[in-house]
């Protein structure tokens, strides 16, 4: 599990910390729906730290393209998501004006 080391065994709570990161995401989803400042900075978090946590599985699995393939595409979209929300002067203003 990717997040593993981040949730200091709580990935045996079996379905509960699937709902609760679940409801997180729905939480997040529901402010960038609503223009709110605070989700567009929970989902660039949220983004760099998929990068981060995708880097070291991407360099582990050297020997294998698909798995190579695979993380660095999880990246490339990562690292368009920050991009976008970053540096995108419409959506800069669309998200900060009232």
């Amino acid at each position: 599990m990717t997040g593993a080391p981040l949730m200091y065994g709580l990935e045996l709570a079996g379905p509960y910390m699937t709902l609760l990161v679940g409801a997180g995401w729905v939480l997040v989803g529901w402010g960038m729906f609503r223009l709110h400042n605070w989700a567009r900075w929970a989902a660039m978090i949220a983004s760099i730290l998929g990068i981060a946590l995708t880097i070291p599985k991407v360099s582990a699995a050297a020997d294998f393209r698909q798995m190579i393939v695979a993380g660095g595409l999880n990246i490339t979209v990562r690292a368009a998501v920050v991009w976008y929300l970053l540096q995108s002067p419409a959506v800069f203003e669309s998200f900060t004006k009232k």
